[in-house]
């Protein structure tokens, strides 16, 4: 299949699609099981992390923030309702290492963003906290390739086609390359529009769903893949 003339602008996811983001979530994960281990099984702290999470994403929206405050709760909960001086320094250490990572640019990010640059209109698609994003965007020495960055409250239909209200765009018109089923591509095939799977070998456990069935979905290996249908 030949995408070749058929969109004006490209959007693409930013965390798990340009920038690892994920795995640094598993790994202070890991750390706060092992955090934890005199209280219960790595099963039950990282059940309780989960449903923290969970029960948080409404209320503080998507973001490292949001996965902090779980950590806490999930910690006071597991504690009895108070918390050693270990496990807060513990957790406090754990949310400072998470929070200043070093951004790292997925393999094939900069050579395919180059090969489509002045082609296309490119335009970052993400969600979570606005602050934080935009902060990550540009850290990331990749700004200069997009014509704009939206970052949204929850990527569901109803925000998507605000999007594209907002570029001038049918549904139709919308291309999405990302790694989440649940954000990138269900929901912009829902409303009319195409998209192109880049997987990641690490998801969010709240991201994660099967993939519908579409003739409007294209599934590729590694994002240079996309250059095949685009170029």
């Amino acid at each position: 299949m030949e995408l070749k003339g058929q969109f004006r602008c490209i959007f693409f996811d930013a965390d798990d699609t340009l920038w690892e983001n994920e795995r640094y979530f598993r790994a202070a994960e890991a750390k706060f099981i092992e955090l934890l281990a005199d209280y219960t099984t790595p099963e039950g702290v990282q059940d309780m992390l989960w449903r923290k999470q969970e029960d948080n994403i409404p209320l503080f929206g998507y973001g490292s923030k949001t996965y902090m405050i779980g950590m806490t709760d999930a910690a006071l909960e597991l504690c009895g309702g108070s918390l050693t001086e270990e496990i807060y320094y513990g957790i406090k250490n754990i949310i400072t290492e998470l929070a200043f990572h070093e951004l790292q640019i997925i393999e094939g990010v900069k050579e395919t963003l180059e090969a489509l640059q002045g082609k296309y209109e490119l335009i970052v698609a993400t969600k979570g906290d606005l602050p934080e994003q935009m902060a990550k965007f540009r850290k990331s020495g990749l700004a200069h390739y997009f014509h704009h960055c939206e970052v949204m409250e929850n990527k569901d239909e109803k925000n998507w086609l605000e999007v594209a209200a907002k570029h001038n765009l049918h549904p139709e018109e919308i291309l999405m390359i990302g790694n989440s089923v649940k954000s990138d591509i269900a929901p912009v095939v829902n409303i009319g529009g195409w998209a192109i799977h880049v997987p990641h070998e690490v998801v969010w456990v709240h991201e994660m769903m099967d993939m519908p069935q579409s003739d409007r979905i294209i599934e590729v290996k590694k994002i240079t893949e996309i250059l095949d249908y685009l170029l």
